[in-house]
């Protein structure tokens, strides 16, 4: 099992998020799924048609018995398919007879009532396990995953039920109206050809369930195996050393770059260590041959033991040290070394480039908000803005009663009560000490200030607007003229110092 090349993402999951995981592989692997389930289950079909030639009532209850060997080739192909190992027809079949003959007696007798038969069929097929040590790893899978298994097979049985008697509807709507056949017609099974009729039915039902069923009691399993042994983590660590890898990698890579750049050519000699000493035993040779006292002096100094070592040394510097460094075009060149200072340097201007977007990106996206900013400490003549309904809104000035009226005989009476209602609660915030929650509804409003304001006419004028507001805000039904301007006067008088409206 190869855990990094699994098709879905191990987490912890409940069981009715497991359960629909099953449903969603089926989909994916819908073709090899019902490929090899019609594999066994087709030919098993007419095969005991065939065997109870005349009796064909008893298919229904063998088709029901032999269900967990129909289980198998659903289940084969599933637990390929989840880790990339998909296999062919020729394997499948090459594979068919042996998955078919383990443990088949266990599963056809005992083991057939058991109600988390799509939750224990993996234990048995996939690791192998019978007898004590199976019993033991459905202990440790046990719960909760064997609950979730019980109830998922009721559901199978109810769904396929439904699905047998909605095919049957379909059929006997598709009959026409000359044919006089009635519903429960169709469910007769006295004679031979009802009893085919219904198998097949049977056999239809069965086939768009049980592969979902084994679907979903394999994703129950997987995720009791995630919960038990932490595939999750397991899969998490090993992204994380392959990423850890790369870097090292791509840090290996960088320092050899580097170290390339930063190796120079040795300051070598013209000649080698030999041929400089042996230049030197010559020049000693000519000045003891020479005729000036002087140099024979220097030829006797040089043959003390002192100055008789001879040594050629070696060292690493700058090209450009030296006050005496050759000019660049004239010194040997590494062109390996130069080709990867030319891709460091592509790489590090893309880099900058890349940088520099983004952060042009990032103040662009600032800039609505920076201007706004900007204009906002500009005017500093502006109103404090406080929290208010659904929205940000302002302390109300004194001639917001006259511009709400004003508003109302332009023919706009929702937008001269929005107003009116949305600075009656920045009043109420600012000048009653009332302030409200931005999430607070109109009802809630009302109750707040029944409960806490004091004075019965604002109480009365905020009831007068709120219901003003929400017959044309909700039910387009604004108020009458003499309502709306009784309420654009009496605003001014509540929640302004001055601002009557003008007649």
């Amino acid at each position: 099992m190869r855990l990094d090349a699994i098709a879905i993402t191990p987490r912890l999951r409940n069981g009715w998020e497991a359960t629909d995981l099953g449903m969603a592989m089926v989909r994916h692997w819908f073709g090899p799924v019902y490929a090899a389930w019609f594999a066994v289950a087709l030919p098993l079909f007419l095969l005991l048609h065939l065997l109870c030639w005349g009796n064909w009532y008893w298919i229904p209850w063998l088709l029901w018995w032999f269900k967990p060997l129909l289980d198998r080739p659903v289940l084969y192909i599933l637990s390929r398919a989840l880790f990339g190992e998909q296999p062919t027809y020729r394997q499948f079949w090459r594979d068919l007879p042996g998955l078919l003959r383990r443990q088949a007696f266990a599963a056809l007798t005992w083991r057939r009532f058991d109600m988390a038969r799509s939750f224990t069929l993996p234990v048995s097929q996939l690791e192998g396990l019978n007898g004590l040590a199976r019993r033991q790893r459905l202990r440790d899978l046990g719960h909760p995953g064997r609950g979730s298994a019980v109830w998922l097979t009721l559901v199978g049985l109810h769904l396929e039920i439904a699905l047998d008697v909605a095919l049957v509807a379909l059929i006997w709507m598709l009959i026409p109206d000359f044919v006089a056949v009635e519903f429960f017609d169709l469910f007769d099974d006295s004679h031979e050809f009802g009893q085919l009729w219904l198998n097949v039915i049977g056999f239809c039902g069965l086939s768009l369930v049980e592969p979902f069923y084994v679907a979903g009691g394999f994703a129950l399993y997987l995720n009791r195996r995630v919960w038990l042994e932490a595939w999750d983590l397991e899969l998490g660590f090993r992204r994380l050393a392959e990423r850890l890898a790369r870097v090292a990698v791509i840090g290996v890579v960088l320092a050899t770059g580097l170290g390339l750049l930063t190796i120079s050519e040795p300051v070598q000699a013209a000649e080698s260590s030999d041929a400089i000493c042996e230049q030197r035993r010559e020049r000693e040779t000519q000045l003891a041959q020479a005729s000036s006292p002087v140099q024979r002096a220097l030829a006797e100094t040089l043959k003390t033991p002192e100055l008789q070592v001879c040594e050629h040394q070696e060292r690493w510097q700058w090209r450009d040290d030296g006050p005496d460094a050759p000019p660049e075009s004239g010194s040997r060149k590494n062109p390996l070394a130069e080709g990867f200072a030319m891709l460091i340097e592509i790489a590090l201007w893309l880099a900058l480039g890349l940088c520099i977007g983004i952060a042009v990106w990032w103040l662009w996206r600032q800039t609505p908000r920076s201007l706004a900013t900007i204009r906002r400490r500009v005017q500093p003549s502006s109103p404090v803005p406080i929290s208010g309904r659904h929205e940000t809104i302002f302390a109300p000035e004194a001639g917001l009663g006259t511009r709400a009226w004003q508003l109302w005989e332009a023919g706009q009476p929702r937008e001269a009560l929005r107003l009116l209602y949305q600075g009656s609660l920045a009043g109420l915030a600012t000048q009653h000490g009332l302030p409200l929650p931005a999430s607070a509804t109109e009802e809630e409003c009302l109750r707040r200030a029944n409960a806490q304001l004091a004075n019965p006419e604002l109480v009365d004028f905020l009831h007068r607007m709120t219901r003003a507001w929400q017959a044309t805000a909700y039910g387009c039904q604004p108020p009458t003229d003499d309502a709306a301007r009784y309420l654009c006067e009496e605003w001014p008088r509540h929640f302004a110092a001055t601002g009557a409206l003008s007649a």
